[in-house]
């Protein structure tokens, strides 16, 4: 006897036995990324989730890029300032607007008084998509009156949401994504929930689609920004004004800055500045001595500038080798 499976299939969906929701596995929903930004150049992955359950801390890949209770991945820009840029936050993937909150002023969280300014509203302005098989996204610290989207829309993956801010318990400019299914928070590069202890994932039941997997390493040792000035950094300002103004003639020093995010303990930083003269100034400054979310350290001499090249190159060490070398280059005209 020839079965006709179209028909039957029809016949099994009017009779509700068969739903196309139904179809869709788990391993089918894959989240892409929730911003739209050029990654490693204007836009930084700052924290992963925290996998350990309770008090241990943990990342995804068993190091320190996160922080006790994180529960999703923080995707950053540089500074305040950078939210006049407008980035946009984007669907991780397809689903159905399921709550909103707007209204939130963007801020730095500073202060046990600007926390408490936050309770009950830590995720600022905020979006949570629903998805099939009891799946959900939460985006949180959007920018202030940026949410172009309302409970109930359908939306795909890549559609705008608004755009990132500082809302919420914030204290850099970001976008949250965080991932939960039947209302259990899972870590979406390895798939897994939270756990006793770490153990690294061959990211074989990750959530993230095999495009977004690449940007998310074990090493999340970055040096976003360096450059050469006329003034010693202040590290605080640069997640409030952004990196300070490039070197300029009337200037009475030269200082050669960087600014890092998730060094290790026992990382070293290694200065090396040269001018039309020759050297002005080399370092290697003492190893890091714990874990720093962020940080910044310069080196330099009071000097008048002169027309010409000069060149700031930036070493980071860990165990004695170079993982990252990056030369800055300005000509004073």
């Amino acid at each position: 006897m020839r079965v006709n499976f179209q028909l039957l299939k029809h016949v099994l969906l009017a009779l509700g036995v068969l739903s196309l929701g139904s179809q869709v596995q788990a391993s089918d929903i894959k989240f892409g990324l929730p911003i739209k930004c050029k990654l490693e150049k204007d836009c930084f992955i700052q924290n992963l989730p925290d996998i350990i359950e309770g008090e241990g801390v943990a990342d995804s890949f068993c190091h320190r890029a996160t922080y006790n209770g994180h529960k999703g991945v923080d995707i950053r820009l540089f500074s305040l300032e950078d939210i006049k840029r407008n980035v946009p936050v984007i669907a991780a993937a397809n689903g159905i607007i399921k709550a909103t909150r707007d209204g939130e002023i963007d801020k730095l969280i500073a202060t046990q008084e600007d926390r408490q300014s936050v309770k009950n509203k830590e995720c600022g302005n905020g979006i949570l998509i629903a998805h099939p098989n009891g799946f959900e996204s939460q985006y949180c610290h959007m920018k202030q009156g940026s949410i172009v989207v309302k409970k109930g829309q359908q939306i795909k993956q890549g559609d705008t949401l608004g755009f990132v801010g500082s809302s919420g318990f914030s204290q850099f400019p970001h976008i949250h994504l965080s991932i939960r299914k039947n209302g259990q928070w899972i870590d979406p590069i390895s798939g897994n929930p939270p756990a006793a202890t770490c153990a690294v994932s061959n990211l074989q039941n990750s959530l993230l689609n095999q495009d977004t997997r690449q940007y998310f390493q074990a090493n999340t040792t970055r040096l976003i920004a360096s450059g050469i000035s006329g003034t010693p950094i202040v590290h605080g300002n640069l997640v409030k004004i952004g990196v300070p103004e490039k070197l300029k003639e009337v200037d009475q020093a030269i200082i050669g800055w960087a600014w890092f995010i998730n060094l290790r303990k026992n990382d070293e930083i290694r200065f090396t500045l040269e001018g039309p003269q020759g050297l002005i100034a080399q370092n290697t400054a003492n190893p890091i001595e714990n874990h720093k979310a962020t940080y910044s350290a310069f080196a330099g001499k009071k000097l008048q500038p002169e027309k010409g090249e000069y060149r700031l190159r930036t070493e980071l060490l860990r165990d004695g080798q170079s993982i990252e070398d990056t030369l800055f280059v300005q000509i004073l005209e």
